[in-house]
Formats: C-alpha cells, structure tokens, sequence
C-alpha cells in the first residue's frame, strides 16, 4: 500500500512540474477576450482531475489576445461557407450591437445567426474542414498547443470551451492538436438540420471524468501538419476585413467578367498582354520550352506534368509559353468547361481508356496534366499518378504556384466548384507563379512510378514543398466525407 501511494504521489509531482514548465506561460496567462468570459469568477486555466487527466481552458489558446473581436472570425467563417455570402452580411451587419452584450450572450447570438437552419453535416464539415486553418493561424500560443501533444502519453486531456459550440472546434483540438476530448455547448436540433441555440457549456467534473474514461488515449504525435483545408475566403475576416470583402464583392465580380471575357475572345498572344492591365499576372522563372523542333515531341506534342495549384494550371502554364495547350481532368463542372480558353478532355478513371485519351491528344499537340488528381493549397505534393510516363519518351515537369489574397479558387463542394475559376479571377491581383524543369526521361529503364516519384520530387524541390504519398482519396474523406467522385455523362 505504501508504496502505491509513492508512485501515486511520484507520478502526480512528475505531472505537476511537466504542467509549470510547459504550460503555465500560455495556458495559465489571462488571454483577453477569454479573461472577460466570466469576469466575476475566472475560471482555472489547466488543472489535474486525478492521477492521470488534465482539464485545459482552450479559450485561452484559441482567441487572440490582442484582438477584441477575435471570437467574431470564427462564427462569420460558418456563416459564409456554410450560409452564403448574405448570412455572413448579416452577421457583420448585427456584430456593432452585439459588442454591447455580455461575452456569454454575444457568443450565442453569434451562434443563432451562422447556424440556424444549417445542415448538421455540413456544420460538422467547416468545423473539420474550414475552421482549423484559421484556428492554427490565429492560435494565441502554438508553444503551449506543441506542449499539450507532449504530455505523457498515459496523460488524458480534456478541453472545456465557453466561447465556442464543440461543433466547431472538436475537430481541431482532437485531430491536430492531441486533446483526448472536448466539452463544450452543443447547437440543438433534429437529424438533419440545426436552430441556431447554444445548450449547455458548464464545467461539470463528474461529465469530464466520465467522458475521459470512455475515451482511448491517442497515439500519434502531435500537432499534426495541415495539409488539407477547404473554404473561400484566404484572409482572417475580422469585422473590418469582411467589412473591406463586401465593398470590394461587386467589384471583383464585374472584374472577372471582363478577365473571362478576355481570355476566351482575344487571341493568346493578345490576351496576356490585356489581363496584365486588369492585374492578372503569370511570372515565368527559366526558360520556356520550344513550340517545335524538339526531339522531345515524336508524336506530335510535348508531354507537360506539372502540380496541381486550381483548375488553371493549364491556362497558366499556356499564358507562360504564349501558345494554347490542351489538357486532361477527371471531373469538371460544365460552367467551367464553357468557361475554358484552352481544349479540355475529361478522364474517366479507367486506366486503358484514359491512356487512349491523352495519347490521341498529344498526337495532336501539347498536353498538361495534373497527376495528382486534385488540388492542395498548402505547400505539400500529393501522390503523382504513374499513367503519364506511360505516354511520351520524356515529360517535362513544370513547378507552379498561385497566389491571391481574398478568394480561394479551390472548393470541394461540387456546387462551389463550378465557380472556382471565376474566384480566382475575382482577386484584385492574381498571380501565376510558372517554372519549367529539366525534362525527365521515361525510357531509361524504371518504372512508371519511379518516375512518377523522380517528377514529384523535381517539382517539390524547385518550390520548396515536401512530397507526401497522400491521394485524391484522402483529400476528399477528410474535407468532404467522400471520395471525391461525381457521376458525370
């Protein structure tokens, strides 16, 4: 019994020097907003439950200091990607009044206008989908997130939020940063659609002991990186951002109308030059291939594989050598395809009649393509599909980047999808980012995949981002739930 009682009293001074040394600067300190949620009787910030189990305060880590009206960004990221551009003006519209209630009634407020009448599955997939992104940049202190996921692990953590619906946060807390569980207020509702009313958020010791028991402690290392993330909008809206995006909103789409118009009626050498003038910018870095003459185009054309940025790649890679080009997609909504200066060819995921597809279409000239089936925005490279260097004695890897500042022009919704390109086009000054590599020789004896993974690395290096082994598939179950396949005629 004694000696029980020692290693209970030796592994709980373990923990509580862990706690000081690691975790006292960020989750302990008074973070702003947070501080004020109640006033009266501040709760603790981290405290032990036990021998084994820490409760943490994570308004602390996840609201900005600095910044009065950080708890905003969250709830007008809901009410724009999972509402629409005019819930989220209400949202804005109402937040001058809504700074006069109290922390607790604000933050439920907030939550009946970017909520209410929501599906609950799409609320679910902005909080896995949408919100961590934001939430990793805006954390008030990433060192005490780093400390959370190197507690020991026969250390359960649990997170307590007032400020935040678990709805919006459990994804990241759980899946990146390490926490074992999350308590919080739940958003009431049916099966299938949500009301907007926050219920419950009171710490209850009794409810976080029960739900840590009933929660396998994690084994992977964390944080975990962010290679995945969804959503239209690339700043933090603070009250005076959105204010900013919906002034700017009539003019960027009257600007994209003209960009479209642009590159679909003038001819290619014409157009660059006229986009330029509107803002449009596409950088070339290097030399640009020859049109013609080249040893590398026996069949007709030139085989370029480049990374896959948003669906135009291909214009940008086209724009850079002043020539069309054709390229190949598996899935592409029609609006887009009407919508494109350049031929387009659907791919249908089966390797024998793909592979007819795109040889047919470098007999005819030069072909881009996409091996890796979707887009990333973080500086990472999915899995490259080996079929291309199936197709051409050498292939021509090409390393591009696009930049913008308001809008993504990437969505896995397949109704937003349709209006990928028109986003891109609504920033006030897009730009394209092209580098054509050392072509790469498919017939030197290795296999597809080997150079697929030479053409991947190629392409890693010269942008600096990290090749992952990460596929379409994975995208999609993470940010969608699905694998990303649409029925298409």
């Amino acid at each position: 019994m004694a000696n029980t009682t020692s290693s209970f009293a030796s592994r709980a001074l373990h923990l509580h020097r862990f706690i000081r040394r690691h975790l006292i600067a960020g989750i302990l300190g008074s973070r702003g907003e947070a501080a004020t949620a109640a006033a009266a009787a501040p709760p603790p910030r981290a405290r032990l439950i036990g021998e084994d189990a820490l409760v943490v305060d994570v308004d602390a880590l996840l609201l900005k200091p600095s910044s009065p009206s950080a708890v905003f960004s969250p709830y007008f990221l809901v009410a724009v990607e999972a509402g629409g551009y005019a819930r989220g003006l209400a949202l804005l519209a109402l937040y001058p009044a809504l700074r006069a209630l109290p922390h607790g009634a604000r933050v439920r407020a907030m939550a009946m206008v970017a909520f209410c009448g929501l599906r609950r599955d799409e609320a679910a997939r902005i909080g896995r989908a949408v919100l961590p992104k934001h939430f990793f940049r805006e954390a008030a202190d990433m060192r005490a997130l780093e400390a959370v996921g190197a507690l020991p692990k026969e250390v359960k953590v649990a997170a307590v939020t007032r400020s935040f619906p678990t709805v919006m946060v459990d994804a990241f807390l759980t899946e990146y940063v390490g926490f074992d569980v999350v308590v919080g207020a739940e958003v009431k509702g049916g099966a299938g659609y949500l009301t907007g009313v926050m219920e419950g958020g009171e710490l209850d010791t009794e409810r976080l002991g029960l739900a840590l028991k009933q929660t396998e402690k994690k084994k992977k290392d964390y944080p975990r990186p962010m290679v995945f993330h969804d959503g239209r909008l690339v700043f933090t809206p603070t009250p005076a951002a959105a204010l900013a995006m919906y002034i700017y909103l009539p003019f960027a789409v009257v600007l994209a109308v003209i960009r479209i118009a642009i590159y679909v009626l003038l001819p290619w050498r014409l157009s660059s030059v006229v986009a330029g003038l509107t803002g449009v910018r596409v950088r070339v870095i290097g030399p640009t291939p020859a049109a013609e003459g080249s040893n590398a185009e026996p069949r007709g054309g030139r085989l370029y594989a480049c990374n896959h940025r948003t669906l135009l790649d291909p214009v940008g890679i086209a724009c850079a050598l002043r020539r069309p080009v054709a390229a190949v997609t598996y899935s592409l909504s029609r609006l887009s395809e009407v919508l494109s200066p350049i031929p387009l060819q659907r791919l249908t995921r089966g390797r024998e009649e793909d592979r007819r597809r795109m040889s047919s279409m470098l007999a005819r000239g030069d072909v881009v393509v996409c091996p890796e089936g979707t887009t990333c925005r973080e500086p990472y490279l999915l899995r490259f599909s080996p079929l291309f260097a199936e197709l051409a004695p050498e292939v021509t890897p090409v390393a591009v980047d696009a930049r913008t500042a308001v809008f993504y022009a990437t969505s896995t919704s397949p109704v937003a999808k349709s209006f990928d390109s028109v986003h891109f086009l609504m920033n006030p000054r897009p730009e394209y980012i092209v580098q054509f590599l050392e072509p790469v020789n498919t017939e030197s004896g290795k296999s597809s995949i080997e150079v697929a993974n030479e053409v991947q690395r190629a392409i890693a290096s010269a942008l600096g981002f990290e090749g992952t082994a990460l596929t379409r598939k994975d995208k999609y179950l993470l940010l969608a739930g699905n694998e990303g396949v649409v029925k298409t005629k």
